[in-house]
Formats: C-alpha cells, sequence, structure tokens
C-alpha cells in the first residue's frame, strides 16, 4: 500500500495538529476571552494593536526562513547541509529581530500619538517590542520541526507553551490589577516560553546543536525566500492593516471589536492549517519525485475532508454570530455579529478551496505566489481606506472577504493552468449541493417562525449536523483508502466502531 503511504501520512499527522490547533485555538479564546471581558474594548484593543505590530514586524524580519527551513530539510540526506539551512537562517534573522525589537521599543510614543491617536498605546508596544527575538526563534523552530516532520513537537511549540503560558499570566495579572501594558508582558513570556522548547527541539531532532561541519545555505534560502518575503508582507497587510486602519480612522474600541470578530471568524481555517503543516514537505518530496497524479489525488481528498471538518464550524459562526459573541465576550461586542457573519463566509470559502498556496510553494512558486499576494494586499488596503471611515469593522470585514476571495481566485487559477490540480470533484459538490441546500432552507424558516434563542439554535445545529453526517456518507464519495483509515484508527484507538460502522455502511 505504498502509494497510500503519503496521504496516511499527512492524515496521521494532520489529525495530531488538528487536535493540537484546537486545544491552541481553546486556549487563545480563553485568553482573549479574559481580556477582552476585563479590560473592555478599549484595552483590549490596545493588547490587538501591540500583537499586530509583534506579528507584522516579526514576519517582516523572519525573511520567509521558516516556510524555506520546512520546505529545504526534507530535499537533503547530507546532515552538513541539513545543519547548514538551520544555522544560515538563523544567522540571518536573529540580528534583524534584535535590532527591529529595539526599533518598536525606541519608536513607540511616536507611533502611538501620530498613528493611533492615543499615547496609552505606547507601554504596550514597549513591552511587545521586547518578543519579537522570541517570536522569530519559534516561528524558526517551527519550521524546523516541520521540516523533520514532526507534528506532535510543532503542538506542543505553537498550540500549548505558547498559549497556555500567555493564558496562565494573563488572568495572574488581571487578578494582581494590571493594566494593558501590564498583560502584554503575559505575550512575551509566552513567546519566550514557546521558543525555549523550540529550541529544545531543534537540538533533539535536527543537527543544528551538532558538532558536524554546516555548508553555508545562504544563497539558496534567500533565493527561495526572498519572494516570500514580499508574500510575508503582503499577507500581514491582509491580514492586519484592517486593524492599524481602524485605529487611525475610527478608534482604539473599534479595533478591540473587531479583533473579538476576527478570531473567530479564523477558526473556520484551523482544519486548513492542520493539513497544511504537513503538506509542504510531502507534496515537495512527490514533486521532486514527479509525481503530479498522487499530488492531484492528495489535493481533492484533503479539500473534502477540509470541507467536511469545516462545515460545522461555519455554521456555528456564521449563522449564530449574535449569540456566539453575546454568551462568550458579552453584550458590549455584540454589535459586530453582522460582521462576524461576513467574515465567516470569506474564511469559510478561503478554507474549502483548498490548500492552493501551500502547493505552489511545495512546487517552487513562491515569485509567482509574491505577485498573487502583492495584488490582493493592495486591493485589501485600497478598500479598507474607502470602507473603514464610512462602516468601521463592517467595512473591514467586507475588505477582507473580497481581497482573500481574489487571493484564492488567482492561487487557484494559476495551480490548474501549470498542474490540472484542483480541489473540486463530483462527489464533493454533491455533498456540499446537499448539505448546505437543506440546512440554509431550514434556517430560514426557522428564523421566519421563532426568534432564535440559544436552545433554539443548540437543537438546529444538532439537526444540521445530523444532515450533514447523512449527507457525507451518502454523497461524499468516501472510497477505500479513507475506509482504510477509519480502520486503522479504530486499531490505534482500540475502540470497538461496529454500531457506527453498520450505520455508515447503509448509507454509502
Amino acid at each position: 500500500m505504498a502509494e497510500e503511504d503519503p496521504f496516511r501520512k499527512l492524515f496521521t499527522g494532520g489529525s495530531i495538529v488538528f487536535v493540537g490547533e484546537m486545544f491552541g485555538l481553546g486556549l487563545s479564546f480563553l485568553s482573549t476571552l479574559v481580556i477582552g471581558r476585563l479590560l473592555g474594548p478599549g484595552g483590549y484593543g490596545a493588547i490587538a494593536l501591540g500583537s499586530a505590530a509583534l506579528a507584522t514586524v516579526s514576519t517582516l524580519v523572519l525573511l520567509g526562513m521558516h516556510t524555506g527551513v520546512g520546505r529545504f530539510l526534507p530535499r537533503y540526506d547530507d546532515p552538513e547541509r541539513r545543519r547548514g539551512v538551520l544555522v544560515s537562517a538563523f544567522q540571518l534573522v536573529l540580528p534583524l529581530s534584535i535590532l527591529s525589537g529595539a526599533g518598536l521599543i525606541l519608536l513607540a510614543e511616536p507611533i502611538a500619538t501620530r498613528a493611533f491617536g492615543d499615547p496609552n498605546v505606547a507601554p504596550v508596544l514597549r513591552v511587545f517590542g521586547l518578543a519579537m527575538p522570541f517570536a522569530s526563534v519559534e516561528k524558526l523552530a517551527v519550521g524546523g520541526i516541520q521540516g523533520v516532520k514532526r507534528t506532535f513537537p510543532k503542538v506542543l511549540v505553537e498550540n500549548v507553551t505558547a498559549h497556555l503560558t500567555r493564558l496562565v499570566l494573563a488572568v495572574v495579572l488581571l487578578w494582581a490589577g494590571f493594566d494593558a501594558a501590564g498583560v502584554a508582558w503575559a505575550y512575551v513570556l509566552g513567546h519566550a516560553g514557546a521558543a525555549g522548547l523550540g529550541t529544545y527541539y531543534l537540538y533533539r531532532y535536527t543537527p543544528l546543536f551538532s558538532r558536524i561541519g554546516a555548508t553555508s545555505m545562504h544563497r539558496e534560502l534567500l533565493a527561495f525566500s526572498a519572494p516570500l518575503i514580499v508574500s510575508a508582507i503582503m499577507v500581514k497587510i491582509l491580514a492586519d492593516i484592517d486593524t492599524f486602519l481602524l485605529g487611525y480612522f475610527v478608534s482604539t474600541a473599534d479595533v478591540g471589536v473587531y479583533n473579538v470578530l476576527y478570531p473567530l471568524a479564523t477558526m473556520l481555517t484551523i482544519v486548513l492549517a492542520s493539513f497544511g503543516f504537513l503538506f509542504v514537505p510531502v507534496l515537495s518530496e512527490l514533486h521532486a519525485e514527479g509525481d503530479v497524479g498522487e499530488m492531484a489525488h492528495m489535493y481533492r481528498l484533503v479539500t473534502k475532508w477540509i470541507f467536511v471538518a469545516s462545515l460545522p464550524i461555519f455554521l456555528v459562526i456564521g449563522l449564530f454570530s449574535e449569540l456566539l459573541i453575546r454568551y462568550t465576550y458579552g453584550s458590549q461586542y455584540t454589535e459586530g455579529a453582522l460582521a462576524l457573519s461576513v467574515l465567516a463566509v470569506g474564511f469559510f470559502v478561503h478554507a474549502i478551496v483548498g490548500p492552493n498556496y501551500k502547493t505552489l510553494t511545495a512546487m517552487g512558486h513562491t515569485r509567482l505566489i509574491m505577485f498573487d499576494n502583492i495584488g490582493a494586499a493592495g486591493l485589501n488596503v485600497a478598500l479598507n481606506v474607502l470602507l473603514i471611515p464610512r462602516y468601521s469593522y463592517l467595512g473591514a470585514a467586507v475588505a477582507t472577504v473580497i481581497a482573500y476571495f481574489s487571493l484564492n481566485v488567482a492561487y487557484s487559477t494559476q495551480l490548474y493552468t501549470r498542474t490540472g490540480i484542483h480541489p473540486f470533484d463530483e462527489s464533493l459538490s454533491k455533498a456540499a449541493i446537499a448539505a448546505l441546500v437543506p440546512i440554509g432552507a431550514i434556517y430560514l424558516v426557522t428564523a421566519s417562525l421563532v426568534t432564535i434563542t440559544l436552545p433554539v439554535s443548540l437543537v438546529l445545529f444538532g439537526l444540521f449536523l445530523a444532515i450533514h453526517a447523512v449527507v457525507t456518507l451518502r454523497f461524499g464519495g468516501i472510497d477505500r483508502e479513507e475506509v482504510l483509515l477509519v480502520l486503522d484508527l479504530e486499531d490505534r484507538l482500540g475502540v470497538d466502531l461496529g454500531p457506527a460502522k453498520a450505520v455508515a455502511k447503509r448509507l454509502l
């Protein structure tokens, strides 16, 4: 069953990452819930601006090296070249991260007063500047872990340590009465803990700290990653420019509301991210072997399961947005319910078109990705400038959705024209239509007859899950390969899925 090995590897690794992503997402959600409720929109808005500044600047100084490390490590067997990939990446990134952190600390006051019109943001920016080197080491470590195809360490570093440390410290600091600048230390120490654990895993699984020589890989890494530098900046513009422009055009409080909505919507990309972690190294190997047919087959399988797993999340966020916000962050944020539904549609579409960006990366088309990202980022900036002054965070949500839709059209079109790879097949289309049509009809009829309260939403969600499960088994095109994976999972967990398998057999 050699030809099933790549998908088995992706499915198993993706499952581990999915559990880790869900755990990390839960911890992150609790952190923002605690901080958002206790600091209010204004205080949380200051934290969001500091976090966005850290994410944007650290992405710039990474130079795309974390992606380059994840791609190059599995391509080399020579220990000196493998160590050279890691050493070269750290030599390029660490000095820049230290300098940029110092720059953010020194320029915090003018950034806060002139860009955001809120001097209270300055102390928060200074604290986040201290996190810069730790955030860079954390990302490089995760890239190294990806390159050796280890999923569990990635989960511990990125999804557990960083988020758990931040949550615990945030609770302690808020309980002690600290303001936004004090709470920002929870983020710094979270990144520091993750960086320390990531360094340990590099010591354990890679030759970074061995005594062998290191072949210089600066040129190769920069040649591959240079377009990714621009791409990464454009991606951060897509993700964070709305936060900065809300702070500039509207208020820090509006930033706080939007940064409650945005993380909730990005939950829809969790399944895509779970498969995406191992997608680059696995597809990189297949591409090196010239096996485009297996790449296409794997792409469609992964896309189908991204849709299957993401639809329930979309139903909760998209259809019950007002209830979701009210019963989590509180009524002070419920005005953003419509913006959350808009974001949910955009990120659901982004998820179900499949890992197009990851596939182009594995094939080495980084320049193409760069130009696509430049176009999408420019469109996003223009739409944000046009819409935010008039519609605030709803305008930011619309701008984000349009930009992501345009980007995915570009990615998918270019992937298809170069390889013939696309995410859609007949079974996926049937399953999508057969699920979404009755679910949409039931929701619209129910909403027209009764008020959607929490009990009503729970009943509807249970009904939607039942429809989704039946439709997936009946029309989802489940094949032998996927059945074998379920049987393998049954053996590994030591559980008897007999009743479930009997029902599934009747529906397949």
